[in-house]
């Protein structure tokens, strides 16, 4: 618990930069490592409500834990903010809310979506799941092809489950997309 605790932030270089919000990032930082949970809310949440984008990634992934504070609804909207911003991993974070029905109902129209803009802006997680639900059909209509240049774009990042789908997917998939040549439909 204590490593993804400290994954929390640490993908989050605010102590390098001379900013005045590092000081209340690195306060609520100690509060998450020693564990006091509504401390790290309260001094998080000001910060994010006045747009900053560090403390709206921490105050979701903060909420989304297993702890006191925990309130997926909350952890949605601060992802949510994130991504309506353009921030690629907070649209891949607001997918699996609707795909999983984390914050929210499940709803994989919608996850598809999200998952799309992610993976259009690079996020691999995102396009290996878009490239699923192609496959089984899930949220989209079943498109052999289309999963295929998802899975194909994963592994082109390096994403190995990606590499191993593209060795079994049926020979349907081998062609382009219609219509497209060989860019998939986004």
């Amino acid at each position: 618990m204590r490593a993804l605790l400290l994954c929390l932030f640490l993908a989050l270089p605010v102590h390098a930069v001379k900013h005045p919000d590092a000081k209340p990032l690195a306060q609520a930082q100690r509060a998450v490592d020693q564990q006091r949970w509504d401390e790290a809310q309260r001094r998080l949440l000001p910060l994010a409500k006045k747009g900053n984008p560090v403390a709206q990634w921490a105050l979701a992934r903060l909420l989304e834990l297993p702890t006191p504070v925990r309130d997926l609804a909350q952890a949605l909207h601060w992802y949510r903010e994130l991504a309506e911003a353009g921030a690629p991993s907070a649209m891949e974070a607001v997918g699996l809310a609707h795909y999983l029905g984390r914050g929210t109902a499940e709803d994989p129209a919608q996850a598809a979506e999200w998952f799309r803009r992610a993976g259009n802006a690079g996020e691999v997680g995102a396009q290996y799941i878009l490239a699923t639900m192609y496959e089984k059909g899930h949220g989209v209509a079943q498109d052999l092809r289309l999963a295929r240049s998802w899975y194909e774009r994963a592994a082109a990042q390096g994403d190995p489950a990606a590499r191993a789908k593209l060795k079994v997917l049926p020979e349907e998939a081998l062609q382009p997309p219609l219509g497209t040549g060989s860019t998939p439909a986004v």
